[in-house]
């Protein structure tokens, strides 16, 4: 599975390069937001129609890990980015400030680029799309060693692009976590922005 998804974003890349240019952006974006729409829809059928799988979740046990995950992932992500100031020569502040994208690369890119500063912009949007890329690797890896670690380096795209690799990877009881740990990191994003650039 991580062979066919590396070939595929390879060959994409070539297909891209060869056939393609800027002016094409509208029309992808559009083609990738209508895919996304449609999976989403897919994986919330699937979820939604396993009542069992519903009422598991809906235990005292399951609610607090449910909310213990996305603060585990904002915790290690602002740590990681704290640490990533040491190898990148960026200051404590960005680099917090582009680790607060979660993931969600479209969103904290603008916001940055637009209240703060265009370089940096480009740098979240970077750094925050690479997060999502590595994670189409990552997730089927670590989801071998436990079901529900396999969410963290998703971010924000849990709840979305990813959610149907993490329920493929890791079953529908991940993915349901999965699901609510990238509605509540997404929900966190901008306010995690708008309170460092106030």
């Amino acid at each position: 599975m991580v062979c066919a998804l590396l070939g595929t974003i390879v060959v994409g890349m070539v297909l891209g390069y060869m056939f393609l240019d800027v002016t094409a952006k509208p029309m992808l974006d559009e083609t990738l937001m209508a895919a996304l729409d449609f999976m989403g829809f897919v994986a919330g059928i699937e979820i939604g129609s396993n009542r069992r799988l519903l009422k598991q979740i809906c235990t005292p046990k399951n609610l607090a890990l449910a909310l213990a995950l996305p603060t585990g992932v904002v915790i290690g992500s602002l740590g990681g980015a704290y640490v990533s100031h040491f190898l990148t020569g960026l200051s404590v502040y960005d680099s917090i400030l582009v680790g607060s994208g979660l993931g969600w690369y479209s969103l904290s890119s603008v916001v940055i680029s637009t209240l703060y500063s265009t370089e940096l912009g480009a740098v979240a949007f970077l750094a925050n799309m690479l997060r999502e890329v590595s994670s189409f690797v990552l997730i089927p890896l670590l989801a071998r060693w436990s079901k529900l670690m396999c969410i963290a380096p998703g971010g924000a795209g849990t709840m979305d692009s990813l959610l149907p690799l993490v329920i493929r990877g890791a079953g529908m009881h991940a993915g349901m976590f999965a699901f609510i740990n990238g509605l509540i990191l997404s929900l966190l994003v901008p306010v995690l922005l708008s309170v460092l650039l106030e």
